[in-house]
């Protein structure tokens, strides 16, 4: 049993001041931006007092790191909660959990919505598909089916034809069936789980921790929303629940689970006591788990925690070339909880920081000894208390080369929890001095963000190259920007171009504004790719912090993307957008074909119904629909009032009632005239299928017709509510005509599952090329001759001659006429 927590007073009077600021000048300064950059219901985010672990990576790669959060009633004690998944959308996190992360492959899960006790989550490629995945470990679920109470597996399904992502699915086979050490089915308590390859075949494994009976017994009640009692259900989480001794037939100890590899990727399967012994995976109160390579021999390691028991210390079992592990090889002893490892001391061997129940330690890797293990000399943090403390995450703050450390402090078993600690989150600079390596000489955010915090995540929000911190606590959650102390602001007055017209230079006006430093007068540029091919850079003029660029004369419907970029004296190039490209459309003009935003009733669309029972296209204000907590009709359309749906609901009517049964339906478009070249079609669609992810899935089919055989341009598969946008190109499925016509096909056959599909904003449009003038030919004769050459002499120094749109006749404009010299027109 552990006594004692240190209070530190005055903390709580901080809450309620101003909730903008700014840290003081200090090694690294932070300002809050919760309002514009995190995009959640306040239910999550504003006081939830319930207890929080984060992991993060680009689930969506697109260049945008985005963030997972998983929760549970505090502590060591039965109740689960709903996870959390915010994709990062330009530097803003939005909650997407219903769009990306509420399916499964098991009817009635509903993926990160199902009320699971997650204590921990990991991101890895477990199928080696180039998508990261999730994993997470469920404590505290003695009383739920395996599905509830065991590790869960979201599969990360990549992208649809065009480019969509898809999100996370709950996969309920990814993980075996677990049993208890002595084989007696339950669920384990895992307190924490990590993953990497610990059987060295290019395959993601796992390791998790388990614990027994708890320091918490009997009824724990939190009074998580506020309201002064403790007997309400707030979002599906009772604010009292019980923390139960441990059954003995029941009791795990660590577990090794090995990927099936490349028989059956990202399907796993219980090692028990095969590869490691009893004796290795035995614990009494495993808290924290870590796979690191220790010794540097190329094969990745476990670093257990084993707490609140005789023999508690942290320790080492390391892989082997064969197929069985040394140790438990001791680290550290003390009185650890949590911990974490990584290089702090940038000497490429992997060091511990322990959250100790006294002072806080790390623990410096000095190399191994010659049975080619570490060993290793424990310093104690002088600026930390003697508290509890949990969650420890790494990053390098401020840009300086050394991975500073962050600390929480809400204990993930013995309380107090919510909606105080007492306690609050530690930030410690690294030094790069061995020996006094970690310090915390003064707080980087205001203290009231730092009370009763339960983990962070040190991430580059806004792609600036510093590191930006969520913070997690019993007040909700909180975001900090990095306010980087140089960089280089690019703007633009008058705006970035949409569409410029082809053979013709676009001038575009760019401030340039550093600060921490001073611009290279030579290196503002803007750097242009033309169809896929490698940047050309273009010099930008001008001076100070006024500049203009150039994009040279494209073709007609080239394909065309470009960043400017800006290098400072002192070092360190910049460029904007900072991930990604500006694009730009090279046209003489779009011209739409055909557009219909299904506001002005049916018009020339037609309907057939081929033996559905229910579920036929109609135009519709649409009603929302829901079943088991899950929308499946939508609500409102895409754009206005009206859409083509499957059948509209009634108020207050379930899905089941108004859904798509058999069928198929379809609703045809009228013709347009395509004769004059090719065009995108672009639409919004709306499908919600519960059989998503399985054999049995409904398909949306869309269908392109140029007068003759339907031909399928789209065949999409949708499980979560929301409306979504694709295009084609009629060209890339039938040769453009007279008489283009697109249908929507659905069906649910065999009538088996809840299926909804609806259609909006539907538009045909085509990049009109007009044949483009020489510019060079000034005399008008159609060919580039001596007679331009003269009349571009004539008009030196003025406007009538300039060829390239700087508004000067110069030796810009006469090397273009040099260029195009004895060419015709």
């Amino acid at each position: 049993m552990r006594f004692g927590s240190t209070f530190e007073n005055g903390l709580t009077l901080l809450a309620g001041l101003a909730i903008t600021a700014s840290a003081s000048a200090q090694w690294v300064e932070y300002i809050e931006a919760t309002d514009s950059r995190l995009v959640i219901d306040s239910l999550y985010s504003v006081n939830d007092n319930i207890e929080k672990d984060f992991a993060w990576d680009d689930f969506n790669k697109d260049g945008w790191t985005d963030l997972v959060i998983v929760r549970k009633f505090p502590g060591s004690i039965e109740g689960g909660a709903r996870n959390i998944l915010l994709m990062n959308e330009e530097g803003v996190l939005i909650d997407r959990t219903d769009q990306y992360a509420s399916t499964s492959d098991v009817s009635g899960d509903n993926g990160f919505l199902a009320l699971t006790n997650d204590r921990d989550v990991k991101v890895a490629d477990f199928d080696n598909d180039g998508w990261p995945d999730l994993v997470t470990s469920t404590t505290m679920s003695d009383d739920k089916s395996a599905r509830i109470g065991q590790p869960r597996i979201y599969m990360n399904l990549g992208e649809d034809l065009d480019g969509n992502w898809l999100g996370f699915r709950f996969e309920d086979d990814r993980m075996p069936t677990l049993f208890a050490k002595n084989g007696n089915a339950a669920n384990p308590r895992a307190c924490a789980i990590d993953v990497g390859d610990l059987n060295n075949d290019g395959y993601v494994d796992m390791y998790f921790v388990d614990y027994d009976t708890p320091e918490t017994s009997g009824t724990i009640c939190i009074d998580l929303n506020g309201d002064g009692d403790t007997d309400d259900v707030v979002d599906g989480v009772n604010e009292c629940n019980q923390s139960p001794g441990e059954d003995p037939s029941k009791d795990y100890d660590g577990k090794l689970i090995f990927n099936q590899g490349a028989k059956n990727p990202g399907y796993f399967v219980d090692t028990a006591a095969n590869r490691m012994t009893s004796n290795q995976l035995a614990q009494a109160f495993g808290n924290e788990c870590a796979i690191r390579d220790v010794n540097n021999d190329g094969l990745l390691d476990v670093i257990r925690v084993n707490t609140l028991t005789t023999g508690q210390n942290i320790a080492v079992l390391y892989q082997t070339a064969g197929s069985s592990w040394n140790g438990p090889v001791e680290i550290t002893a003390g009185a650890p909880y949590g911990m974490n490892a990584a290089d702090l001391d940038n000497d490429g061997d992997i060091d511990v920081v322990t959250a100790d129940d006294g002072q806080d330690a790390y623990v410096i890797n000095n190399g191994n000894n010659g049975s080619g293990q570490a060993t290793w000399t424990r310093y104690t943090m002088s600026d930390s208390l003697s508290e509890f403390g949990n969650s420890i995450q790494f990053g390098d703050l401020d840009n300086d080369g050394w991975k500073d450390v962050i600390i929480a402090d809400v204990d993930s078993d013995l309380g107090p929890f919510c909606p105080s600690s007492g306690r609050r989150m530690h930030i410690y600079r690294n030094t790069g001095i061995t020996n006094a390596l970690l310090v915390e000489d003064e707080l980087i955010v205001p203290s009231w963000a730092l009370q009763s915090t339960y983990d962070a995540a040190p991430i580059d929000l806004n792609n600036d190259g510093w590191l930006d911190l969520v913070i997690g606590g019993c007040y909700g959650l909180s975001v900090w920007m990095n306010n980087p102390p140089i960089g280089v602001d690019f703007t633009y007055p008058a705006g970035l171009p949409s569409v410029t017209e082809p053979g013709a230079t676009t001038a575009i006006a760019v401030g340039i504004d550093a600060f921490g430093g001073t611009v290279d007068a030579s290196s503002p540029a803007v750097e242009v790719s033309v169809n896929g091919a490698a940047s050309v850079s273009y010099p930008m003029s001008g001076s100070g912090t006024t500049w203009s660029a150039t994009l040279p004369a494209f073709a007609c419907e080239d394909d065309v993307s470009f960043v400017f970029t800006a290098r400072l004296n002192s070092g360190g190039e910049y460029q904007d957008p900072a991930i990604g490209s500006y694009s730009v459309l090279v046209s003489s003009g779009l011209v739409v074909a055909f557009e219909d935003d299904m506001e002005s009733g049916a018009g020339s669309w037609t309907t057939t119904n081929d033996g559905a029972t229910a579920g036929a296209w109609e135009l519709a204000d649409p009603i929302a629909t829901a079943s088991a907590g899950q929308q499946f009709a939508p609500g409102e359309s895409s754009n206005g009032d009206f859409c083509w749906i499957t059948q509209n609901g009634s108020p207050g009517g379930s899905a089941g009632t108004a859904d798509l049964d058999g069928g198929p339906v379809t609703l045809t478009s009228p013709a347009f005239d395509l004769s004059s070249g090719d065009a995108t079609v672009s639409f919004d669609w709306w499908l919600m299928n519960d059989d998503f992810g399985t054999a049995a899935e409904d398909v949306l089919l869309v269908q392109i017709s140029n007068g003759g055989a339907w031909v399928t341009a789209r065949s999409i598969t949708n499980g979560s509510a929301g409306w979504n946008s694709t295009s084609f190109e009629v060209g890339d499925f039938v040769t453009p005509s007279a008489n283009v016509q697109v249908r929507f096909q659905c069906a649910d056959a065999p009538n088996n599952s809840l299926t909804e599909a609806g259609i909006d904003a539907f538009r045909v449009e085509r990049v009109e090329c007009e044949d483009v003038a020489c510019v060079e030919d000034l005399s008008g004769d159609g060919q580039i001759n001596g007679a331009d050459l003269g009349l571009l002499i004539a008009a030196w120094g003025t406007a009538t001659g300039d060829l390239n749109g700087d508004g000067n006749t110069n030796g810009a404009d006469l090397g273009l006429m040099i260029a195009a010299f004895g060419s015709d027109c």
